[in-house]
């Protein structure tokens, strides 16, 4: 095996997939804009942006293997199509791509679908990796985390459907077992939790773990919108977070799979699990 990229390899699932491959003595090239990791045993930092395609050769240089969180941009889908056939020219054999839940369901102008296109007509053995919501998100402050921690409360466009949330640490190690696998197997896979769970039994799973009172508040879709532009919001995110609203109402997030045990041995993490190890962070007045 020749060395593995991980892109964005400071992120939420990033991080993990780099210290999940470095723990199994591969070489990892640990891709960022600004590269925190110094280089230490099998790690790397390597510099990379998708902005600026000069650093794109030599991240690649000696790669068998990429892990790849698509960019956030109006082109990604050229970009990402641009990057796939330069690796494929530096002799990348492999990519994991890091979508989302439901990808396959969405319209065909969406970016998601669309770069899911890119790798699927690649040269490139490939497994697409389809995760439900991060448990992360209730301690991130750009989601949950301030509203749960300063309000007491948890929104949400769910129309009652549950939603079977997985911790980032999981999607990581599938994504490590299949880029060190001898294939990928060219398919898509649903990632999600152990259980699917309403907004209601959310909140009171949140509010048991932390001692604390956390209120469900179901916000219609239309009041999400207009939240997200007083707020600023471009409304390309305003339609993609609407279609995410619509996604979960249809049910797409209520699917429970088995993936999570049959690629890595053992089960996804569980809501509680990872309620209690981060209660402290989530109380009322608590932080980061």
């Amino acid at each position: 095996m020749s060395g593995i990229l991980v892109t964005k390899a400071t992120g939420t699932t990033g991080r993990h997939v780099v210290n999940g491959l470095a723990e199994r003595g591969v070489t990892v090239r640990a891709a960022s804009r600004n590269p925190s990791f110094e280089a230490q045993g099998d790690i790397v930092g390597v510099p990379f942006d998708w902005e600026n395609r000069s650093s794109w050769a030599s991240a690649l240089d000696g790669v068998d293997a990429i892990y790849l969180v698509k960019p956030e941009s109006d082109e990604v889908t050229h970009i990402v199509g641009d990057f796939v056939g330069l690796a494929e020219k530096s002799g990348a054999t492999k990519i994991v791509l890091l979508s989302e839940i439901a990808a396959e369901t969405r319209a065909d102008d969406a970016h998601e679908r669309q770069v899911e296109r890119v790798i699927e007509q690649s040269n490139l053995d490939y497994a697409i990796l389809r995760p439900n919501w991060f448990m992360q998100d209730f301690v991130d402050e750009r989601f949950f985390g301030n509203l749960i921690r300063q309000d007491g409360v948890i929104v949400m466009t769910s129309g009652g459907a549950a939603t079977s949330w997985i911790d980032a640490r999981d999607i990581a190690a599938v994504a490590v077992e299949l880029l060190l696998g001898e294939d990928c197997g060219k398919q898509a896979l649903a990632l999600t939790g152990p259980e699917a769970l309403t907004l209601e039994q959310l909140a009171d799973r949140i509010s048991a773990a932390t001692g604390t009172t956390v209120r469900p508040v179901e916000e219609t879709t239309e009041a999400a919108e207009a939240r997200l532009r007083n707020a600023g919001a471009p409304e390309q995110f305003i339609e993609y977070f609407s279609d995410i609203g619509r996604s979960i109402m249809k049910g797409d997030t209520a699917v429970v799979t088995d993936v999570v045990a049959g690629i890595t041995g053992r089960a996804p993490r569980s809501l509680d699990a990872f309620l209690a190890e981060h209660a402290s962070s989530l109380r009322r007045g608590g932080g980061l």
